[in-house]
Formats: C-alpha cells, structure tokens, sequence
C-alpha cells in the first residue's frame, strides 16, 4: 500500500530478514527500499517504451532528503513520458570516458602518429602537470566552455605550479603562466577535436577562446653585441674555457639560424662539405637542404676529421649530443650581454640581419625553414628599415641630380 514518504516514516523503517520496499501515494513509482543491512535508498520503477522494467537508484537516504527525492523522481518520470530510458542514459554516463582517459588516448592515437617526439614529450607534460589535475575526472561529454575559461585562468594564476621531488639536477619547477595556458588551450582544442572524430561528442568546448596576449620574444642581437660575443666565444677558446664542441655551437647557431635542436643534433653523414650544405631529415617542417655561408663553412672544418657519421658536436661523453645552455649563460656574461637574449635569439639575431642587409621576408623564410609566411612576418619591420635606407640612397641620388641642375641655371 503507497503512503506519503515523509522524513519521519522513512527513519522509522526497521531491516528484516529481506528487502523492505515502501511505495510513496504522491509520485507513481517513487519508492524507498531497505535492505537486510538497513541501508536505506531511494529509486524509482518505470517501463520503457518496449516494455522493459527499469529501477534506476535515485540515491541513499541522509545523502538525499525525500523531498530532494522525490523532485528527482519527478524529473525522471517526465523524460520516462517522453520516451527517455533513464536507466540506459545513467548507465552509458557511468560508462563515458574522462577527460585523462580521452587525455591517454589522444597521445596514442592521435600525438605518437602524427606528430614529433619533442612534441609528444610536450604534450604528455602539459597533460599529466596541467590538464589532468584541473578537468581529468570529469565525463569529456560535460566539459563545458565555461570549464575550459576557468582552467585557463587556474592556469595563468599558478594552480598547479609546483616543485616535484628532486632530481639528479635539482628540483624540477613546474610553472603557470599566460604562456603555459595558452600552449594547453591549443592541445585541448585539439583534444576535443579528436573527440569529436571519435563521436565521444559533437562540438569542441576549446575553440574559439581568446588566448592571452604575449609579448613576442623576438630579441636578436645588436652588432655591437655581436662582436662582444665573437670575441667572447674566441676568449673562450684560447683559454680555453669552454668544450671546443660547445663553442662551436654557438657559433653556428648565429651563422646558420637553424634551431638548437637541429644544431646540436646534426650527424656528419648530414653535412656536405663539397657542396656547402646540411641536409635535415626530419625538422620542425619536415627535411630540407640548408645551404652554408662561408662562416659557417669554417666552424664546420675546424670540427671535421674525414668523418662519415657521428656527432657533429659531442659532449665530453662519447656519442652524446652537446649541451649548450650552461656554456651559452657563461659565454653571454662574458660578453656584457643581457640575460634576455637566450639561445633562440641567435636564431632572431640571423633572421633579422638578414632581413637588414636586403632579403626578402620569402628569402629569409625560405633560409630559417618556415612552413608559413605569417611566421616570417615578425621580421617586417626590419624590411622596412632596410627599404627606407634604399629609398634615401635613391633620394640620395636626385639629391645630387637637383643640385647639380641648380648649379647650371
């Protein structure tokens, strides 16, 4: 027989030796059971459209009130009207993958497929420091635009900077930031766009939010600040100071523009001397031939010995690529220059002198290897620059034509 379940009724209810179901008069289907243990819950009992009996758990007692219950009922009984199988719905959300799970499948699927190692190795970063902490537990399906804006500013604001345990080099630092964030806005909009080609939803809750604005690090250095360096980097060989290989790669750093990557790991069997060349296999836009300046052409022989393979530049230990940041922070002291001008910045450094001395940005692009011209458009105003000097060399030439057609009236 159904009575109103009220508060008072339900805590009066005693285990038995078997399940105890009491209906409630006031919403059809809404009951509350106790078990053998005494454990009391709340559920509610609906046919599906096919005939099937369903008896989903709406939850226990004291974690709901009846009246909480008893709403929830309501609610579900009415999408039971309009031919919703609640049951089947809870079960597949139960069943729905997480944020870290679509997180491991993205790297295996999607990352290890199509992109670089050092990307990976980026990408797992951001997701196991960032991603993972702030969204990893909820149902992807739930992940709202809302969810994506506050992680973005926990980001920014240093939620999950922290130091880990120590390492044989020291306390690793995990940082926030506007420049973290906006890196793990990119990967998950691209996570969720996997999700979609995965039907694990149908829109992409990361696209289209406004990335913080960042001050370009486009720093390159000054020609007086070149030559300290030279001198510097030749102090430091006479010394000398610094590994021969290290040296070495600072300097074709500046007279190559290639990135540090490709320089430090760049193999003999790469490097043409012949024809004055490097060949790339495998760069940030794919393999290219990178052809050689004369300066950079020396740095090379100073280093070869009939060589087919290995190294270019080795560390002290053999077949080990060169590091080059330590020597890189001792050399830039030595030569008065600031710490805003990192290794990267001798890449902007030969980039923008190229521009300077007259290149096109098609023709310097070309050089650094970039894949779109947008990229090479950082260094537009140093064209400028450059054509406004040809323009006044020009005017310079009317200049005299004038003043020599005013001598002669």
């Amino acid at each position: 027989m159904a009575v109103k379940l009220t508060k008072t009724l339900v805590e009066g209810l005693e285990p038995s030796t078997k399940d105890i179901v009491k209906w409630d008069s006031e919403v059809k289907g809404f009951g509350v059971k106790v078990s053998e243990k005494g454990t009391k819950s709340y559920f509610v009992y609906y046919r599906t459209t096919s005939g099937q009996q369903r008896r989903p758990s709406i939850g226990r007692h004291g974690t709901f009130t009846v009246e909480q219950a008893r709403k929830i009922a309501r609610q579900w009984l009415a999408e039971v009207a309009l031919g919703k199988d609640i049951s089947a719905i809870r079960q597949n959300d139960r069943q729905a993958e997480t944020v870290n799970q679509l997180a491991q499948r993205y790297l295996k699927d999607y990352a290890e497929i199509h992109k670089k190692p050092r990307s990976i190795q980026t990408d797992k970063a951001n997701i196991e420091n960032h991603v993972i902490p702030l969204i990893g537990k909820m149902k992807v399906k739930d992940v709202t635009r809302a969810d994506i804006e506050r992680l973005k500013l926990d980001i920014r604001e240093g939620k999950t900077a922290r130091k880990l345990s120590a390492k044989p080099r020291g306390r690793r630092q995990i940082r926030g930031g506007e420049g973290i964030a906006n890196r793990v806005l990119a990967l998950l909009s691209k996570m969720f766009g996997c999700a979609i080609d995965w039907n694990l939803r149908t829109d992409n809750p990361a696209m289209g939010i406004k990335k913080f604005r960042e001050n370009k690090k486009d720093r390159f250095l000054s020609e007086a600040e070149i030559g300290r360096l030279l001198e510097a980097l030749d102090t430091a060989d006479r010394v000398p100071k610094e590994l021969p290989a290290a040296t070495a790669g600072i300097r074709l750093l500046l007279f190559t523009g290639l990135r540090v990557g490709e320089i430090v790991n760049l193999d003999w069997q790469h490097v043409d001397m012949a024809r004055g060349t490097i060949f790339l296999p495998d760069s940030k836009t794919g393999s290219r031939l990178v052809p050689l300046n004369s300066m950079a052409l020396d740095v090379l022989k100073s280093l070869y010995r009939d060589q087919q393979s290995g190294l270019v530049l080795e560390s002290s230990a053999a077949g080990k690529p060169i590091a080059l940041t330590r020597p890189w922070y001792r050399i830039r002291e030595s030569a008065q220059i600031d710490k805003t001008a990192t290794l990267h910045s001798l890449r902007h450094t030969f980039a923008s002198h190229s521009v300077m001395t007259g290149q096109s940005l098609a023709q310097a692009g070309s050089l650094l290897g970039h894949k779109s011209a947008q990229t090479t458009m950082r260094y537009a105003h140093h064209l400028l620059e450059a054509q406004r000097q040809y323009s006044e060399q020009t005017g310079d030439v009317f200049r005299r034509i004038a003043g020599k057609s005013a001598d002669q009236t």
